[in-house]
């Protein structure tokens, strides 16, 4: 999935939701995750106007690399009558969707232009797509780690 679409409510005002939104240890009290990895760690940028997730798995055996570019949530959170509302969009490596894309088309032009089908851009393809699998799994992760924040942001 390239993107993925958010959008939850809180009963709490907007400046509650992104404080609970900053600090990891409450929102992922009592969660377990698969260590092998690393466990999760969001990083959250800016302010309820105008607001950046980012994962990293830290501790693991090997460094997350998000060297060009990383899964982010890019949105805002909202007031409304009794509450807020967090919306916004998590998209996967932007770089990495260009370059799939530029490779697709190449693979087009390819096949009119020697009007016949080659096999190996289908394996880049499916190649990036294992390469990639952890940013793809960051979407999920971001997505739950928001929707535990609106749900806990109330019970205190």
């Amino acid at each position: 999935m390239i993107m993925k679409f958010v959008r939850y409510c809180a009963s709490v005002s907007s400046v509650e939701l992104f404080d609970m939104l900053k600090n990891n240890e409450a929102v992922n009290k009592n969660v377990v995750f698969n260590d092998k990895r690393g466990t999760p760690h969001i990083h959250v940028k800016g302010s309820a106007d105008k607001l950046r997730l980012t994962c990293e798995f830290m501790g693991g055996a090997t460094k997350d690399n998000a060297f060009l570019s990383t899964t982010t949530f890019s949105g805002k959170i909202k007031d409304t009558d009794g509450g807020c509302e967090i919306s916004g969009v998590i998209t996967t490596a932007p770089i990495f969707h260009l370059v799939l894309l530029l490779m697709f088309a190449a693979f087009v032009v390819m096949c009119i232009i020697r009007q016949g089908f080659n096999v190996v851009p289908l394996c880049l393809v499916v190649f990036d797509i294992f390469m990639y699998w952890d940013e793809f799994r960051k979407q999920g992760i971001i997505d739950r780690y928001i929707k535990r924040a609106t749900r806990r942001v109330g019970v205190k």
